[in-house]
């Protein structure tokens, strides 16, 4: 289920975002989004966006953080910043909690997508106790009784992922400046999430991206699973990696982009 309720933020009006990438204007490469995780900053694709730039325009935004937005709420600001770069279509990247927005977009908008990518992320939340304690607890608590446990978790996956000081530095940073209620929201619309049953009706050319030492959920398993209900999906899984993949050194995401468009035969960006 997708949750869809009304809300009172316009959809129509584009959030505030970061363009990388132009290059000159005979240059100009494919329009990619990125969407973030439980986060919800934006900033935490550092890594990979210098490289993905160098033949995409890359985008990456602050995801909503107040108010009782949903998943038509977040699936229409990603449609507002394609029309808003005089786009029909883009890649969308969405990682962890952005990949469970990144198939919502491909189920509402699947005439804007140009393809999909899906990191360490999943259809359905399995654990469905396990989210809904947290989002309740997230939700109920002082965020410096939450922080303790968000801080041994995370440190954890950077240890995992092998993710290097400077690396480390930035990703605290921006961590800090993450709200209780978007961080809560987040975790209660994860709850309510449940789109395997129509993972079938997304066409769009689909690399499902997936850390084997991912501690957070089985991400292998949900991406094979993903991919066998999913008409034009494939699968990468990479040894080694973990949830915090994208920080790490195991996953450069501009040579998976390109081995995928060989794969599928599809035009390089130049």
């Amino acid at each position: 289920m997708v949750d869809q309720a009304a809300s009172p933020t316009s959809p129509s009006q584009a959030p505030e975002y970061k363009v990388e990438g132009t290059g000159p204007a005979d240059l100009v490469g494919p329009l990619l989004i990125y969407v973030a995780g439980l986060d919800g900053t934006g900033q935490l694709f550092f890594k990979q966006s210098p490289r993905v730039a160098r033949c995409f325009r890359v985008v990456t935004f602050r995801s909503r953080e107040r108010g009782q937005f949903n998943y038509k709420d977040l699936t229409d600001d990603l449609a507002a910043i394609i029309r808003d770069l005089s786009e029909t279509k883009a890649t969308i990247v969405g990682e962890s909690f952005g990949g469970t927005v990144a198939l919502s977009f491909a189920l509402r908008h699947p005439e804007m997508v140009e393809g999909l990518v899906v990191i360490n992320s999943f259809p359905r939340f399995r654990s469905r106790w396990k989210i809904k304690l947290a989002a309740t607890l997230a939700a109920g608590l002082p965020f410096r009784l939450i922080w303790p446990a968000r801080l041994l978790a995370n440190r954890l996956g950077l240890f995992l992922d092998g993710v290097g000081r400077e690396d480390r530095r930035r990703f605290w940073k921006a961590i800090r400046t993450v709200s209780r209620e978007g961080y809560a929201r987040r975790l209660q619309l994860i709850a309510n999430f449940d789109v395997e049953d129509r993972l079938g009706e997304i066409e769009a050319p689909t690399l499902l991206v997936a850390g084997k030492r991912d501690l957070l959920i089985p991400s292998a398993r949900e991406a094979q699973a993903m991919a066998a209900q999913m008409p034009n999906a494939t699968v990468k899984i990479i040894k080694g990696a973990g949830h915090a993949c994208l920080l790490g050194d195991r996953i450069r995401l501009d040579e998976l982009l390109r081995e995928h468009l060989l794969e599928i035969g599809g035009a390089l960006p130049r």
